[in-house]
C-alpha cells in the first residue's frame, strides 16, 4: 500500500509535522510513504526512514491552479491508495486534483484534523474528503457540535509521541545539564522551577502565573517559572502588557523568558513540575504529551486534550479550569510527595500506536472503495 502525505505548510513545531512523524513511523510497518511539502530539518530523517519527499511552496489563490495541477501529476505517475492532507487548503486543493482521475485510479482522501475547524468557506476543502481522522475526542466532539461543517465522524487516532526520543526514565546529558545548572543557577538553587511551555496569547493563561508564583512564596516556597515561547512572533502590546502585570506583582524576578527552544525535552526534564494553564480547552498540546510521556509531573486545567492526557498518564494532575489555588495545593504537596511517574506510556499515545491504527484504517477504507 502506498501512502501520499500532502502539507504544504509543513513546519517544526506544528501539528502538521505530524506528516512527517507518520510516515516514518509508517515506513517502519511496511507501508511505503511519500511526503509532498516545503524543505525543512523534516528532510533528513525522511530520507533515513527510506521516506521519499516531492517538494512544494506553500499554495495562494495566485499559484493554486498550479499546484492542483502539479498533485494531480503526483497522484497518476504515484497512483497512491490513499492521500491524507492535512489542512482545508491542502484538502481543496487534493480535492480538484483527483476530480478528473478515473475513479479505478482515484486515491482515498483521508483528511486528518489537528485543530478546530473554520466555518464558513475556510473549511470547504474539507468536504473533498473520503473520511476524517482528529488527533482528540475533544476535537471530535467539536465537530460534531458544528452541524454547519458538515463533516462525516471522524476517527480519534491521538498524534503519539516518538517513544524513541520521549520515555520515562530519559535523562539529558551531562553536558547540558552542567550548561543549564550554570546559566541557571541563580534561579534554581533550592528553588521549585516550573516549565510553562505555550503561545504568548491571551489563551494560554500566563496571567495566572501572578496567584500561583505569589501564593508559593506567601507559603514559604520559593519559586521559578521558566516561560517557553517563541517571543519573535508573540503580539508586542500583549507581551508588553504581559511583563507590565508581572512587574506590578513584584515577580518580574521569579519568572525567566527562555524563548522558542529546540531542546524543549531537556528544559522539562530540568524542571520540577510543568503547568498548562490554558484558558480555553485544546484540541493539541505536544509540549504537555512530551513533559507525560517523559514521565515528569504536569498540572493542568482538566478540559480539552490536557485533560484527557492527564486523564490517561496523571489524574492527580487535574484541576478545574481557572481554580489557581488548586495549583498552589497541588505543587505543595509534590514539594514533599512527588507523584510516581508512569512506567510505561499509555495506549494509544506512542508514536508507534498511531501508525498503527493509520494501517488499520487504510484497510478499512480501501476495502470499502473496492466492493
Amino acid at each position: 500500500m502506498k501512502i501520499l502525505h500532502y502539507s504544504p505548510r509543513l513546519r517544526a513545531g506544528s501539528p502538521m509535522i505530524m506528516a512527517a512523524d507518520l510516515a516514518c513511523a509508517l515506513q517502519r510497518l511496511g507501508l511505503e510513504n511519500i511526503v509532498v511539502s516545503p524543505t525543512g530539518e523534516h528532510i533528513s530523517r525522511l530520507v533515513t526512514a527510506g521516506v521519499r519527499h516531492i517538494f512544494c511552496r506553500r499554495p495562494n489563490l495566485l499559484t493554486a491552479w498550479r499546484e492542483i495541477h502539479r498533485i494531480r501529476s503526483i497522484v497518476r505517475r504515484q497512483v497512491p491508495s490513499v492521500l491524507q492532507v492535512y489542512s482545508a487548503d491542502a484538502a481543496w486543493i487534493a480535492g480538484l486534483a483527483c476530480k478528473r482521475i478515473s475513479p479505478r485510479r482515484r486515491p482515498m482522501i483521508l483528511g486528518a484534523l489537528t485543530g478546530y475547524p473554520r466555518v464558513g468557506t475556510a473549511s470547504v476543502g474539507w468536504h473533498y474528503c473520503d473520511a476524517y481522522t482528529s488527533v482528540s475526542r475533544n476535537l471530535r466532539q467539536a465537530i460534531e457540535t458544528t452541524p454547519t461543517l458538515n463533516i462525516k465522524r471522524p476517527w480519534v487516532i491521538p498524534y503519539g509521541v516518538n517513544d524513541e526520543l520521549c520515555y520515562p526514565g530519559y535523562t539529558p546529558a551531562n553536558d547540558w545539564r552542567k550548561q543549564w545548572e550554570s546559566a541557571h543557577l541563580h534561579t534554581n538553587e533550592g528553588k521549585l522551577t516550573l516549565c510553562i511551555p505555550c503561545s504568548i496569547t491571551p489563551l494560554h493563561g500566563l496571567e495566572d502565573l501572578v496567584p500561583i508564583l505569589t501564593g508559593l512564596l506567601r507559603t514559604g516556597i520559593p519559586a521559578h517559572a521558566y516561560i517557553v515561547a517563541d517571543t519573535r512572533h508573540a503580539n508586542k502590546a500583549y507581551r508588553s502588557e504581559l511583563q507590565q502585570t508581572f512587574d506590578i506583582a513584584h515577580l518580574s524576578e521569579h519568572i525567566t523568558w527562555l524563548g522558542a527552544r529546540a531542546d524543549l525535552r531537556d528544559v522539562l526534564c530540568a524542571c520540577d513540575a510543568t503547568l498548562s494553564l490554558a484558558r480555553q480547552p485544546a484540541t493539541w498540546n505536544r509540549a504537555i504529551l512530551e513533559a507525560l510521556a517523559l514521565g515528569r509531573p504536569v498540572v493542568g486545567y482538566d478540559h480539552g486534550v490536557v485533560g484527557e492526557y492527564l486523564t490517561a498518564f496523571l489524574p492527580e494532575g487535574r484541576v478545574a479550569p481557572g481554580d489557581t489555588a488548586a495549583i498552589i495545593d497541588t505543587l505543595t504537596q509534590w514539594r514533599t510527595y512527588s507523584p510516581a511517574p508512569v512506567a510505561e506510556i499509555p495506549y494509544p499515545y506512542k508514536l508507534s500506536d498511531t501508525a498503527e491504527t493509520y494501517k488499520t484504517l487504510y484497510n478499512d477504507i480501501t476495502s470499502k472503495k473496492q466492493q
